[in-house]
């Protein structure tokens, strides 16, 4: 790995992508993690675990912003190599309960933030001609499990995945989703017992590893064997669909 690639992941807010950008500096990258508030923020940068991690803080993500990002990586660190589009852990049933008008508007906005995201580093990968887009998801019909999955958010997520692949492949920018199945989301006791009986339409007395301990599958897209892996929606986990 180039100590001086860069990484850059979004909706620090989450666990799930704070694993992510520490497990990407842990294998070589250079990383900046965006946050959307300052109480996320500052409590992220009193964890013990992000060592060698850049924390930025977007309050207001606008064209503005975006631009002021992209001075500061080039001067940096000349250009983004790798765009990890963080998942949102959006739980829509209750969203589309709590407000089932507003419901729409709330997707619409997502989508705005990934159209910034997408612009501001494709302008960069283009011009060197490589770089990486990658979705990380959860497994939709974990979604009947109560696990906090999005099949709409999902969905959307894969059709513009496959239509950037085709549109940014013949600048060499690799873009791919990658499905994280079942883990576990509890602790040891009858909780999780009545966790692994929900999942077992999966697989047969299934392990139920921690979520952080799946990321490394990630390495298959960040840097993949052959330069050749675009338009994909990669599964991680024994016994889910691979067809979606």
């Amino acid at each position: 790995m180039n100590m001086n690639e860069l990484a850059l992941v979004t909706n620090g807010e989450s666990y799930f992508n704070q694993h992510i950008a520490q497990h990407l500096k842990d294998i070589g990258f250079n990383v900046i993690i965006i946050f959307r508030t300052l109480e996320g923020q500052s409590t992220f940068e009193q964890s013990l675990s992000i060592e060698g991690v850049h924390t930025r803080l977007i309050d207001k993500l606008d064209e503005r912003a975006m631009e002021f990002l992209t001075g500061e990586i080039q001067e940096k660190w000349g250009t983004l190599d790798v765009l990890i589009h963080g998942n949102e852990e959006l739980d829509e049933e209750k969203s589309l309960a709590e407000d089932s008008e507003r419901f729409g508007y709330k997707i619409e906005a997502i989508f705005n933030e990934i159209f910034f995201y997408n612009k501001m580093a494709t302008s960069l990968m283009i011009k060197k001609k490589t770089g990486k887009i990658i979705f990380p998801l959860i497994y939709d019909p974990l979604y009947y499990a109560e696990y906090c999955s999005s099949p709409v958010l999902n969905q959307g997520k894969i059709s513009l995945m496959k239509c950037l692949s085709r549109e940014l492949g013949a600048f060499r920018i690799n873009v791919n989703a990658i499905t994280f199945g079942y883990h576990r989301t509890t602790q040891e006791g009858k909780e999780l017992k009545e966790l692994k009986r929900k999942v077992e339409i999966f697989s047969l007395k299934p392990q139920l590893p921690q979520l952080k301990d799946m990321i490394p599958a990630l390495d298959m897209l960040v840097a993949p064997p052959v330069q050749y892996i675009g338009g994909e929606n990669i599964h991680i986990g024994v016994g889910i669909e691979t067809s979606l």
